[in-house]
């Protein structure tokens, strides 16, 4: 079967990432439904792979990369859901819709901690390199699932695709024949799908690592969560953060010397 992959001669398979599908889920609210105006059409209806992620600019959480397999024959039910850009659906919305299409579609989830994000930093890898080498395991592991060849398979770029395929010179197997697109979301509801399915599980693994350090942990990278930073070490000790937090960003940068 062609696989639409190449093999690495002499190369090793990548052994330092955490990589497992998260299904230990939280309970969230489904106060909130689409409004069937909102619906976008705009689609393109055709059978192909896309892949996404969720976490990459988050100083707390995991990052989490999805990729996504959708059938043509899955596209009115997908359009019926309300699907549209996921950075404008409230989280109500967003885990409604990932409900339905987690338990239909063939998807690859691949779950990278932040210790295993920084011993990959620590060993020479950046953002883009861990992304890609994620990338590239998460739409293997689909192309496997389908288990037929899938002419069309995209990511929304965030390097050249020199590059991209540069960080994968030492991966065993590499999708060699990848589109590279600009929002991808706004054409592509494997693209859809990925993020919305990448989001579900990076809340239900914030929320519950919330509740493990028994703090409510803010998103994203501002200056303002520093602070809950220096609180958890304080409470758990220095090498806490190497467990919860991203520790090549500025905040951690900006916190080592007070910690």
């Amino acid at each position: 079967m062609n696989m639409n992959v190449v093999r690495n001669n002499g190369s090793k398979r990548m052994n330092v990432i955490n990589m497992h599908a998260y299904d230990k889920l939280v309970a969230f609210s489904d106060s909130s439904t689409a409004n069937s105006s909102d619906v976008s059409n705009n689609y393109v209806n055709l059978n192909h792979i896309g892949c996404d992620e969720t976490g990459s600019s988050d100083f707390f959480g995991p990052l989490c990369v999805v990729a996504c397999y959708i059938d043509e024959r899955d596209f009115d039910w997908l359009v019926s859901l309300g699907m549209r850009d996921p950075k404008d659906m409230d989280n109500h919305e967003l885990v409604r819709i990932a409900r339905e299409i987690k338990d239909r579609l063939i998807y690859s989830l691949l779950i990278l901690d932040n210790s295993h994000y920084n011993a990959m930093v620590k060993a020479g890898n950046n953002l883009a390199n861990i992304k890609a080498k994620l990338y590239n395991q998460a739409v293997t592991n689909v192309m496997q699932k389908v288990g037929m060849p899938i002419k069309d398979k995209l990511v929304n770029q965030f390097v050249s695709p020199k590059t991209y395929y540069n960080y994968l010179k030492n991966e065993v197997i590499v999708v060699k024949d990848l589109t590279f697109v600009q929002k991808g979301e706004e054409k592509y509801l494997a693209i859809v799908c990925s993020m919305i399915l990448s989001r579900y599980a990076y809340l239900q693994y914030f929320t519950n690592m919330s509740r493990s350090l028994k703090m409510k942990l803010p998103h994203g990278n501002s200056s303002s969560i520093d602070s809950i930073a220096i609180e958890i070490a304080k409470k758990y000790g220095p090498k806490m953060l190497n467990k919860v937090t991203k520790t090549n960003m500025t905040n951690y940068k900006r916190i080592k010397d007070l910690i």
